[in-house]
């Protein structure tokens, strides 16, 4: 049977990004001491982001240069999807202190999200420049390199991810996507499995094994994992199961 996938390149990139939360903490120089933490650390550590927000407003009001309160606001945006407000943030940050590396880091997820693969990479750089060795700018960059459609730079960063944190489902998702934009789609078949099997959220790990177990020619094993995305709200996946899967 010949199955017509109708899944776009540019949904499972937007899918991609949504599920590319990054998290990189404040430079342990800047970080705040236990136990004697402040509201506001309190609430950056609880993920109360609106409160954050509304605390470190404050606080911003009496020390508008504190370059760690500016860096925490613009993860607390960033995390609000407030991209632009992080941008601003994280920007003001660095021109406080040019070498606050988890600003660079910072900065550099939202420029990913708003499309600024460029400015992105150059953030990435001077992180790293400043000593910053955190995985998630490989992951960060991987993301980068899967927007412009580069699969070998993107595998390469996504296989140093998950060779650094084996328990993310996302690394393994990004790197059989990557795989599977190189034609390796078997390695991009064990790949999306090892992602569900450390419980990958959503539909699209499913809808992406799907695509690539049809160009393994194995239209039983597209059909269960159309079907499984289905039950998990992809609604273009469950017309395919009605037009295609028996």
């Amino acid at each position: 049977m010949q199955m017509r996938m109708q899944m776009t390149g540019r949904r499972v990139r937007a899918a991609i990004l949504l599920g590319a939360l990054v998290s990189l903490a404040p430079r342990p120089a800047q970080a705040q001491t236990a136990p004697a933490a402040t509201a506001i650390d309190r609430a950056l550590a609880a993920s109360q982001w609106r409160d954050a927000v509304r605390l470190l407003d404050s606080a911003l009001t009496v020390t508008p240069r504190d370059a760690t309160r500016l860096q925490q606001r613009g993860r607390a945006h960033r995390e609000l999807a407030q991209f632009d407000k992080a941008l601003a943030d994280y920007t003001l940050a660095l021109a406080v202190d040019r070498r606050f590396a988890a600003a660079y880091g910072g900065r550099a997820i939202v420029q990913q999200r708003l499309g600024n693969i460029n400015a992105a990479f150059a953030d990435v750089d001077s992180a790293r420049a400043l000593g910053m060795n955190d995985p998630q700018l490989d992951l960060v960059e991987g993301i980068s390199h899967l927007m412009n459609e580069d699969g070998a730079k993107a595998w390469a960063r996504f296989d140093t991810y998950v060779r650094a944190v084996p328990d993310a489902a996302q690394g393994w998702m990004l790197r059989g996507r990557a795989a599977g934009i190189l034609g390796r789609d078997a390695d991009a078949e064990k790949d999306f499995t090892t992602a569900i099997e450390r419980r990958m959220p959503g539909p699209e790990v499913y809808t992406l094994r799907a695509m690539a177990r049809v160009a393994l020619r194995n239209t039983a094993g597209a059909c269960a994992d159309l079907t499984e995305a289905a039950n998990r709200g992809d609604k273009t996946a469950a017309g395919t199961v009605t037009k295609n899967c028996r």
